[in-house]
């Protein structure tokens, strides 16, 4: 029955006294594998998935050989594979960010005219890509998925591949070293692109995509232009930047990603007062027209307490048509602080008129001047509002007494702060 399978999956754990790979290990694994390919040679395999887990203690990382990859690559065109993996990174810490350790897809095996591909989901990590110049690359015309992890690529290499796979629909760079003039600029159509990931690529400095059809897009990785503005029907986008101030990626995600939905921004706050006045003034024209879902997901260091108020105003201003808003403050371990301005410092230098805004979700609640006052903001422009909820940081039992009374006294200000504004057909939860 075994012989008549679909699908094959081989896997090389670990192995030894130390638990580590050796040369031996390999080119047995790589010897086993060729017996089974051999006895399904001519058959049809619709996937094939290769996995080495690359364990190494005290030994050099053994590399898997490039006449191994071109013989499982050859075995899948041949039998007409639909889904191929190519799972041979190393662990973290022994990636090696060149070229000369990772294997060498072997494109040069598409040449023929006779191997169009059948593959519509391809994975490879820890390759390196170097496609020939048309007309030898013909690209993968059937491929749905493709997924580059830990992989060395040029990035006008990249462009020809990505623009040579016309039926793309989900695209995931993870931790790829992007090099050359350090873009990732496709401008071929893909009109059937619905998703794309782009996470932690070394020396990327711009993305930008023509994909009409773009449904969700997530970005992790250092601030940088993003133009997405083809994406009319972009419904989500979760974009991290955990070492970029939070109020800088305003207006490049308002100029990027203009016609998004659901936005989450996960990002460190801070704020120098010098430019409280540039967020605020009303010549900050763009808007989000189409978000109707906000996730501000805030790192704040205690130095930075002061500039919660403008900083999360300033999105409130951006988002005219907001339904649900969602603020999780993360990272601040002060209670009760004192610091900031005012919502009556904003009188005259910032008008949210948030008609539509229906929910409101607070966590990380330390009752804090920045976010009491932004509550109060908040829920006076909030005309539609029908749902308020703010949930302390520490859910403490009476036990520990010190947090528990924090959390305990923060909720009293919480309550007494907004009974006098809230309207009694508001649900108010503080918990």
């Amino acid at each position: 029955m075994w012989q008549t399978c679909p699908a094959l999956t081989f896997k090389l754990r670990e192995c030894g006294v130390d638990g580590g790979l050796r040369y031996k290990h390999v080119w047995r694994f790589i010897d086993e594998v060729d017996n089974v390919l051999q006895e399904h040679r001519g058959k049809v395999i619709e996937t094939l998935q290769v996995k080495v887990n690359y364990v190494v203690r005290g030994v050099v990382r053994v590399r898997f050989p490039d006449y191994a990859i071109n013989d499982l690559v050859h075995f899948a065109i041949t039998s007409r594979t639909k889904i191929l993996a190519l799972d041979l990174k190393p662990p973290s810490g022994w990636w090696i960010y060149g070229s000369d350790d990772r294997y060498l897809f072997p494109f040069h095996l598409f040449d023929d005219d006779t191997s169009t591909p059948c593959l519509q989901n391809l994975q490879l990590s820890f390759a390196s890509l170097n496609p020939p110049p048309p007309p030898q690359y013909k690209g993968f015309p059937n491929l749905r998925k493709l997924h580059l992890q830990v992989s060395h690529v040029g990035s006008k290499d990249l462009q020809r591949v990505l623009s040579h796979c016309c039926n793309l629909e989900w695209l995931h760079l993870d931790r790829c070293d992007i090099h050359n003039d350090d873009e990732l600029a496709v401008a071929a159509p893909l009109p059937r692109l619905r998703y794309l990931r782009v996470s932690y690529c070394r020396k990327l400095t711009k993305i930008e995509f023509n994909a009409v059809n773009l449904v969700t897009f997530e970005y992790g990785g250092d601030l940088m232009p993003i133009h997405l503005v083809h994406s009319m029907k972009l419904q989500g986008a979760n974009i991290k930047c955990g070492n970029d101030v939070l109020q800088h990626m305003l207006v490049p995600l308002l100029k990027g990603i203009p016609s998004v939905q659901n936005l989450t921004l996960n990002a460190r706050l801070g704020l120098p007062l010098l430019e409280k006045h540039y967020w605020l003034r009303d010549s900050l024209l763009l808007k989000f027209s189409n978000l109707r879902h906000l996730q501000l997901v805030m790192f704040i260091l205690d130095k930075d307490v002061e500039h919660i108020l403008y900083s999360s105003v300033s999105f409130l201003k951006a988002t005219p048509f907001i339904e649900k808003l969602e603020i999780h403050f993360r990272g601040v371990y002060t209670w009760f602080d004192q610091a900031g301005p005012s919502r009556e410092d904003l009188i005259g230098q910032c008008k949210c008129n948030n008609y539509y805004l229906k929910s409101i979700w607070i966590t990380g609640f330390k009752a804090l001047k920045g976010q009491l006052e932004f509550l109060l903001h908040a829920v006076e422009n909030a005309q539609a509002l029908e749902v308020l909820r703010v949930e302390t940081e520490r859910r403490c039992p009476p036990s520990l007494h010190r947090q528990y009374e924090e959390a305990e006294e923060a909720k009293q200000r919480a309550r007494a702060s907004l009974n006098t504004v809230l309207s009694q057909d508001v649900a108010f939860d503080v918990i």
